[in-house]
């Protein structure tokens, strides 16, 4: 557990790292804070806190990690998430609005939830929209993703999906 929330804070660090600007007035790093509101197969409805950070490597495409937290009432668990994205801001450089997609690997941790701990996948899409040169407001939706098990002839699928707003720095 302490080895994750290193890799988790080492990722959060990703975007400060690399937050100088090229030649083109391209970014190459952002991070984020964001809250919101789902719904899932197991819970009729959770909150979701959290922060991330991705480095933007060439052309739109990037790769980022967050970590939050799931909530209901009485309990909740640990989210923990690696993603490679793409934002289609790259082919409109003058625009205030950053439209990306997103999506990759999941894990949960801690907790006594249905949820966790677990393997998923998620994806999902947003955009920022950048209000100043270096800060903006992110809207998001993601899905999460879990195959629970796999028996001869069928298999059941969990999905716990959110919205989610958030600020975004850069």
């Amino acid at each position: 557990m302490k080895k994750l929330i290193a890799i988790a804070g080492l990722l959060l660090l990703v975007p400060m790292l690399a937050s100088a600007q090229n030649a083109d007035n391209q970014y190459h790093g952002q991070g984020y804070v964001f809250i919101g509101v789902g719904s899932g197969t197991d819970n009729p409805a959770f909150g979701h806190l959290g922060a991330g950070g991705e480095a933007l490597l060439f052309k739109g495409l990037g790769v980022g990690g967050e970590i939050g937290c799931m909530c209901v009432p009485g309990e909740g668990v640990g989210v923990f998430s690696i993603d490679p994205s793409y934002h289609f801001r790259h082919a409109f450089p003058k625009s205030k609005i950053d439209p990306f997609v997103q999506g990759g690997y999941t894990a949960t941790f801690g907790g006594d939830s249905p949820v966790g701990p677990a393997k998923l996948f998620n994806f999902g899409g947003g955009i920022n929209y950048w209000f100043v040169n270096r800060i903006g407001l992110r809207f998001e939706f993601r899905d999460y993703v879990h195959f629970v098990s796999f028996p001869a002839g069928g298999g059941r699928k969990d999905q716990y999906w959110g919205l989610r707003i958030g600020l975004t720095f850069r």
